[in-house]
């Protein structure tokens, strides 16, 4: 797609997100464009998001727009274009949400570029947490993010360790945990990156839009997730039983799979992950262990 395009997108999406409706005149009007500009960009816009188009009003629907919630104990923030939320956040204070409807400096683990698209959802959550909780957020959110998924699309979702989440091993989010350390405190940006009605970049990525067959309201999503946030140091007190649905949602574990990581390259069966995140690797040497920061990418060996 031409940044022309993805330009024009932006700028009439950019009127769309304090209000829903407009008239097709209007919006040449305030834009600078063309009626059938106005009307084509739109109509390109309708394959990522729930917008209505007729021939004098265009509607996006509000179960499809972030800034129509108002999540209870949050302060949400919605914009249209940064560079990655996860740096937005900074700039606020905990139980904060920040929603970007595009990123051109989005990023994964170890800086890799996360390809934002429109129509996607792409968020970051800042947490104040004391250390023994933030410890667990990298297990805890993969954990609640398939719980979420599964029960509200009934979608199999599965987690590719670390934290990636899979559907039939077709990267459907992504998820970033970092952290400030403060004498009393960690604050915590949890970045999450959801394939819903955008069209993804990499071929082994999927979306929910594709995975369903069409349109997904993305609030619904959005709102379950800030809830099960809401209540995340009762989520954490368990952690034996958040272990558990870890291991239970784990695509890795068993499974023979190549690490790249910071020794080189490493093949193996994974035979456990433990609780503080790091996978045990079974090697024809013997057992090593590897921490997520330690391993830049894994991959799958299909066995003949």
């Amino acid at each position: 797609m031409s940044g022309n395009r993805v330009l024009e997108k932006l700028i009439i999406l950019d009127y769309l997100l304090d209000r829903s409706e407009w008239g097709v005149r209007e919006l040449s009007w305030e834009t600078g464009f063309s009626i059938d500009k106005v009307k084509s960009v739109l109509k390109d816009l309708s394959k990522n998001y729930l917008i209505e188009l007729d021939s004098s009003k265009v509607i996006w629907n509000p179960a499809d727009n972030p800034s129509t919630l108002k999540p209870w104990g949050w302060r949400l923030i919605h914009k249209l274009v940064v560079g990655s939320t996860q740096e937005v956040a900074k700039g606020y204070g905990p139980w904060s949400i920040v929603v970007s409807e595009y990123q051109i400096m989005g990023r994964g683990r170890y800086g890799r570029k996360w390809f934002s698209s429109l129509g996607g959802l792409w968020f970051t959550l800042s947490l104040s947490l004391n250390s023994s909780e933030a410890s667990l957020l990298p297990i805890a959110v993969p954990v609640i993010l398939t719980k979420v998924l599964n029960k509200q699309f009934n979608v199999e979702t599965r987690i590719k360790w670390p934290n990636d989440i899979v559907v039939k091993e077709g990267k459907l989010a992504g998820i970033l945990v970092e952290a400030e350390a403060f004498p009393d405190k960690f604050i915590v940006y949890v970045g999450v990156g959801v394939n819903v009605n955008n069209e993804p970049r990499l071929e082994e990525a999927v979306s929910l839009k594709h995975l369903l067959g069409g349109l997904v309201p993305r609030n619904k999503l959005l709102a379950t997730v800030v809830g099960w946030f809401s209540n995340i140091r009762r989520v954490l007190e368990d952690r034996e039983r958040l272990v558990r649905d870890y291991m239970d949602s784990l695509d890795t574990l068993h499974r023979r799979v190549v690490l790249d990581t910071v020794d080189g390259v490493v093949e193996g069966v994974v035979v456990n992950v433990r609780s503080d995140g790091a996978i045990v690797l079974e090697t024809e040497s013997g057992e090593v262990v590897y921490e997520p920061s330690s391993v830049y990418r894994v991959r799958y060996v299909e066995e003949t």
